[in-house]
């Protein structure tokens, strides 16, 4: 029914026809499309060069007196507890291999058609935390866990790599209820890139490139069978950031096949809402379509492509201003409800936690891009509340689902309640575990140059070995408390470089007075400049 909000590229249209017929191959024919796309976006859009650029995990480390610290201290435990054997029980049972020890339950248990997307997730969330820790326990679970995956995936000899069969793939392509197998197959194939991106797991990458081309296979059989608008129309359950994930495969091997497979991944029917500015995205699934942003955001970035920078940006607007919490969170019962009528969905089952962490990537993104502090200071809102807020105190595994916002309503006594360490594994456990590890990705960015710059947009206690600056920087922040109006935050410098200049920008947050903002370089005082 939403037919009418396809994209239609009619100029890409127009080039194709132009397309020399000599040319037999379809890799040659999405070459010639692509030449079109450098054409028309070279003097409109940036490169990727101009975004702000992710500081690495590696040079950042969390300190022991910051919340953020403790929350991923007790992640780490729980990361420790979980069991390679019965993380990966039902892949090698799928496989036709031997399984020792005991299936998890939940949504792992061996039943359950979602059976294998926690094990994703903690591919991706034992890449970030040995990143962000070196633990040395998390880097033998991990590498264990590819280990017996990739004898899974021999054992098959395809490239299809899950927990469950490739069966339930059938059913997807026929239009057939199944639970979602895009969506577990998204978590694994990111988790195995995070394995070889933040851990350098060669093997890791050699699986993910061997499952893209086993589904990039599937999809061109299914378009040649039925029809282009049919596998449209498939997409209608939910597929995960499939596009997001093989834009970023595609970012290393430089592989036309996983572009063209992430485009076919870019869900018109909702992207084409986007595309023409209607906030017509009452009713849609919110954790569904969140990701989708997320990958079409990974798409300008590939291939500069403006109309998906107006597609995140746009997306981002009507989020924050209409559909949002004061938590800077979104959905009730899963689901976005109309627009700037909020006060009426207020209960226990609001701001399901795998929507914040998703809706965090969105403006991260955003921020990169832009620099503009509204963007941080939404990233700051959101993780505070629908991050931090999700664990039980220091118990390892014990989390939440939901976020209750409703008038005397509890944590505990929400639809779902608090999670097991053990037979639980919902969705918002994967992204739990992945928000954890990673939680010092976002309090620094830099930007390259002759003179590097670099952008503290989080207050957090936590060091940072600035390499293009040539400098360690620790930030501590003092304790708060509610009688002080202040926060306050130390920085000092250590340098080995004499002589490297170097511009450091601190932001102002908007719950701050720009006017009472106060700082001190050795002692002396000097005047801010307010970018918001």
């Amino acid at each position: 029914m939403f037919s009418h909000y396809h994209l239609i590229p009619t100029d890409e249209l127009a080039w194709s026809n132009l397309f020399p017929r000599r040319f037999l191959r379809e890799e040659q024919e999405f070459e010639w499309i692509m030449t079109y796309r450098k054409l028309k976006n070279s003097a409109e859009s940036n490169s990727p060069g101009d975004f702000l650029k992710e500081v690495s995990l590696h040079d950042v480390r969390l300190d022991p007196s910051s919340v953020q610290w403790r929350a991923q201290q007790t992640n780490l435990e729980y990361l420790l507890l979980l069991d390679v054997d019965s993380l990966v029980w039902s892949f090698r049972n799928t496989a036709g291999l031997p399984t020792p020890g005991t299936a998890y339950g939940g949504w792992e248990k061996p039943t359950c058609e979602l059976r294998g997307h926690f094990v994703g997730h903690y591919l991706s969330a034992t890449a970030h935390m040995w990143a962000s820790t070196y633990n040395d326990g998390i880097g033998e679970r991990m590498s264990a866990v590819v280990t017996a995956l990739a004898a899974c995936q021999e054992k098959m000899g395809t490239g299809y790599l899950s927990a469950f069969p490739s069966e339930q793939f059938d059913r997807f392509e026929a239009v057939k209820p199944v639970w979602a197998p895009y969506y577990t197959i998204h978590k694994i194939m990111a988790g195995l890139l995070d394995q070889y991106t933040l851990a350098g797991n060669k093997q890791a990458l050699k699986m993910v490139t061997w499952m893209a081309d086993y589904f990039y296979n599937r999809v061109q059989n299914v378009i040649a069978k039925y029809s282009l608008e049919r596998h449209w129309l498939s997409l209608n359950e939910e597929t995960g950031g499939m596009n997001d994930v093989l834009y970023r495969l595609f970012t290393v091997t430089n592989d036309s096949k996983h572009l063209l497979l992430a485009h076919l991944f870019d869900k018109p029917c909702f992207l084409g809402l986007l595309a023409v500015q209607a906030d017509d995205i009452s009713g849609f699934h919110a954790n569904t379509h969140i990701p989708i942003v997320v990958g079409s955001q990974m798409r300008y970035e590939v291939t500069g492509d403006p109309l998906y920078k107006t597609i995140g940006t746009f997306f981002m607007d009507i989020v924050n201003s209409s559909h949002s919490y004061a938590t800077g969170g979104t959905s009730v019962g899963e689901f976005w409800t109309d627009p700037k009528r909020l006060a009426t969905t207020l209960e226990t089952e609001n701001e399901e936690s795998c929507t914040t962490y998703n809706m965090l990537k969105v403006s991260r993104n955003l921020f990169r891009w832009t620099k503009e502090v509204a963007y941080a200071d939404y990233y700051e809102r959101a993780l505070t509340n629908g991050v931090l807020s999700i664990q039980r105190g220091t118990e390892p595994g014990i989390m939440i689902y939901m976020l209750p916002l409703g008038h005397g309503v509890s944590k505990a006594r929400s639809y779902h309640k608090w999670g097991t360490k053990f037979d639980s594994f919902w969705c918002c456990y994967g992204t739990g575990i992945e928000s954890f590890s990673k939680l010092g990705d976002s309090i620094y960015f830099e930007e390259q140059g002759e003179v590097p710059s670099l952008y503290i947009i989080q207050y957090v206690s936590s060091s940072l070995n600035w390499k293009a600056g040539g400098t360690v920087i620790n930030q501590k922040i003092d304790a708060l408390s509610s009688w002080d109006p202040y926060l306050r935050a130390t920085f000092t410098f250590s340098s080995e470089t004499a002589g490297q200049l170097s511009t450091l920008n601190f932001r102002i947050p908007s719950w701050a007075s720009s006017d009472g903002a106060k700082a001190d370089l050795n002692g002396k005082k000097f005047k801010s400049t307010n970018s918001r």
